[in-house]
């Protein structure tokens, strides 16, 4: 648990993300190396009974004055891949926090091609766009750096948006970052399945380690489960490429559901990754025995709660991000500096079938994170 908040972030739904690789490579995260312990129920119960409440909203930094916003501003915004659900709520975000400033924002799409958001950057510096924000945890200057160095010399900030966790260094060529908190999810996932199972969960976790974070959820994972469940939890891991997320994962989960018929839970990492697992378990004669835990808040997979094998969802605030996002480029922009830790306080909230109608029915965006996050960072600017 961190700050003064309590930790927690379809047919139509595609992927979250998309294959990228590097000679950079991700930032590596270190392992914690905690040892072993027995099942304790008590303090991951506390944990997730916390997460469950309305979180608060913590100012990320001191006060701005937006009105200092030079006139004509205009931001870029880049996504992994414009069909990417969570992303384009991500987009949505900043473009309404964007036109409360007087920020104009111009989207430039693509089909996840690192070729395409090559010719984004260089289109946002022939039109000397102020900044450009990079959507998604697999886009950024380490894939275009020669690239992202000329857009800095051209006067272009460049600002990630979820690509690395707010434990791990900023990303190198970046002028500001909005962190995510990765590790903090995972460890809800975690503690989410463990209390479920009473300390009897045998777990395939789904991963995809080519995130510019790198693996460093999956080592957040592996440390909840040792800590609070010990042997009595079996926790398999399975890394499968993003680009691979159509083809590999819905096989993959049928064939370990068909090969264990111990296996009680399954636990992509990511929103997007549930498409697949769910047909998988119908399939396999398993969407009654197994159960689903996922993490991002994407408004389309919080309204599959209670009515999928998904019982439950720790959820960020989509809208948030893209606030968090708008924060950052306006501190670069009016001159008052970035907050330098990427840390932008990101809420997260854990949804199960007691609160999920609280985030709509349906689903909406921003909804079920409480009222206090947009006026705060509207009143944060100065903004009426």
């Amino acid at each position: 648990m961190k700050r003064t908040i309590p930790i927690v972030a379809t047919g139509a739904l595609v992927l979250m993300l998309l294959s990228a690789c590097s000679t950079s490579g991700p930032v590596t995260p270190t392992a914690t190396g905690t040892p072993e312990a027995a099942c304790n129920l008590a303090t991951v119960t506390a944990k997730i009974d916390a997460a469950k409440k309305v979180p608060d909203w913590v100012a990320p930094g001191p006060a701005i004055d937006a009105a200092k916003l030079p006139r004509g501003s205009v931001a870029y915004t880049i996504s992994e891949n414009s069909a990417n659900e969570f992303g384009q709520a991500q987009l949505a975000g900043i473009t309404e926090a964007a036109d409360k400033v007087g920020l104009k924002i111009v989207d430039y799409p693509n089909q996840g091609d690192k070729q395409q958001w090559i010719q984004g950057v260089n289109a946002a510096v022939n039109a000397q766009a102020s900044a450009i924000i990079f959507i998604g945890g697999t886009i950024g200057p380490i894939y275009f750096s020669s690239q992202a160095e000329a857009a800095r010399k051209a006067g272009v900030k460049l600002i990630t948006l979820i690509d690395t966790d707010v434990s791990q260094p900023a990303e190198a060529g970046t002028d500001a970052r909005v962190a995510q908190p990765y590790s903090d999810a995972a460890r809800l996932d975690a503690d989410l399945i463990i209390a479920h199972s009473k300390c009897q969960a045998n777990v395939l976790v789904l991963t995809a380690n080519e995130l510019i974070a790198g693996n460093i959820n999956q080592l957040a994972a592996e440390d909840e489960f040792k800590k609070y469940c010990g042997s009595t939890c079996k926790i398999t891991y399975q890394n499968i490429p993003v680009a691979n997320w159509t083809s590999q994962i819905q096989p993959t989960v049928q064939s370990a559901v068909q090969a264990d018929p111990q296996l009680n839970y399954v636990m992509p990492l990511y929103d997007a990754m549930v498409q697949f697992t769910n047909p998988a378990l119908t399939l396999a004669g398993a969407a009654d025995r197994v159960n689903v835990v996922s993490f991002n808040g994407t408004p389309a997979i919080l309204g599959m709660i209670g009515k999928s094998p998904l019982i439950a969802d720790v959820g960020e605030n989509p809208a948030q991000l893209g606030y968090a996002a708008v924060d950052q480029t306006l501190r670069l922009l009016t001159g008052a500096g970035p907050v330098a830790s990427g840390d932008e306080n990101l809420t997260l909230r854990v949804f199960d079938s007691s609160n999920a109608r609280e985030a709509g029915t349906p689903p909406a965006l921003g909804v079920g994170y409480g009222n206090d996050w947009k006026p705060g960072y509207l009143k944060l600017w100065g903004v009426g």
